[in-house]
């Protein structure tokens, strides 16, 4: 989703931090390399317009759903063949075919709970076909070689379908950390965006409010250089931690890097957040911050906006980061509504 369109190293760190917000407001993502070093490297990043990721995400999920219902189908129309097949055919090793529908339905479904019942279906419908609907008598040989076949196919299946569900849970710890911050343990930038493009069309239909907070921790680059980067680490923990602790379980609270953070309110107006917000400052500044038993004392300072039909991601974005540079610029430890 970014390209880099250029790569810029500014020794002077007050035009430094004035080009970082200048470009932002222009729309550009800014990723920043050995800042605080005696000088910045800064790259510009072209980023994919909302609503043409907001659209490729759309056509990904329609995608999804078409192959899900596909699958819904082949399995409907194995698990019919393999009953007809059995039905009329004398070799009970055909049952083996009933694995088909079986792995499929594991394959949409990987649990051990889904296995066992497709299993135990699967043989209560051998019986019932064999025994019921056929309506013959079935030779001592013939019921050992069904017993074989179901036996067989019983440990075959348990095997794919462990498999199976390894294979999700893998996938299921990868896209978590994905969308993890692996420092505070939060949802990182990537999970707002995917989240974003699902709750901004939602509060469009619905018309409901919605605010974004954006903050960042006042002069955390002081903190690193006085007490060193783990007590810069410490602080970032904590400072999550605490809020975690106010936030509502519907409120969305991300880090999207370095010292900055934001948190979004569904269904949250304007003053509402506000006076939310008023809150996690005030925290934040009563909370005791000790690393190697040296007190250090942590602000932060916040830019708030509520949304507005029409504004795509970027737009929201951009409003909050304005507010959150005007507190900066008027002496840190505030908030500021745009």
């Amino acid at each position: 989703m970014f390209e880099i369109n250029e790569a810029e190293k500014i020794s002077d760190m007050g035009l430094f931090k004035r080009a970082v917000h200048y470009l932002k407001d222009k729309g550009y993502a800014i990723a920043l390399d050995d800042y605080g070093k005696g000088a910045g490297i800064m790259k510009i990043c072209r980023i994919l317009p909302f609503k043409a990721k907001a659209t490729i995400t759309g056509q990904k999920e329609k995608i999804r759903m078409m192959n899900r219902k596909l699958m819904y189908v082949f399995i409907l129309a194995s698990l019919a063949m393999v009953v007809v097949v059995n039905y009329y055919s004398p070799l009970e090793s055909l049952w083996m075919l009933l694995l088909i529908p079986a792995i499929a339905t594991v394959v949409l479904f990987p649990t051990w709970k889904a296995t066992i019942t497709v299993g135990l279906s699967g043989f209560i419908l051998m019986v019932i076909t064999e025994f019921v609907f056929r309506q013959e008598q079935i030779q001592y040989q013939d019921g050992i070689h069904l017993i074989i076949t179901g036996a067989v196919e019983w440990v075959v299946f348990t095997m794919i379908s462990s498999f199976r569900i390894k294979v999700a849970r893998l996938i299921t710890e990868l896209e978590h950390l994905a969308l993890t911050d692996p420092l505070t343990k939060i949802y990182n930038r990537r999970y707002l965006d995917l989240y974003m493009e699902k709750a901004i069309p939602l509060s469009q239909r619905r018309e409901h409010p919605m605010t974004l907070i954006m903050f960042d921790i006042d002069h955390f680059k002081t903190i690193n250089d006085t007490y060193s980067h783990n007590a810069g680490d410490m602080v970032l923990k904590k400072v999550t931690r605490v809020i975690e602790g106010i936030i509502r379980d519907s409120d969305v609270f991300v880090r999207t890097g370095g010292e900055e953070f934001m948190i979004v309110l569904p269904n949250g107006s304007l003053e509402q957040g506000i006076k939310f917000a008023e809150r996690i400052r005030k925290t934040v500044e009563g909370t005791k911050f000790v690393y190697k038993g040296k007190r250090i004392l942590v602000t932060i300072s916040l830019g708030i906006t509520e949304y507005i039909k029409g504004q795509d991601l970027s737009q929201f974005i951009e409003k909050a980061d304005q507010g959150l540079y005007r507190a900066k610029e008027t002496g840190r430890n505030r908030i500021v509504a745009i």
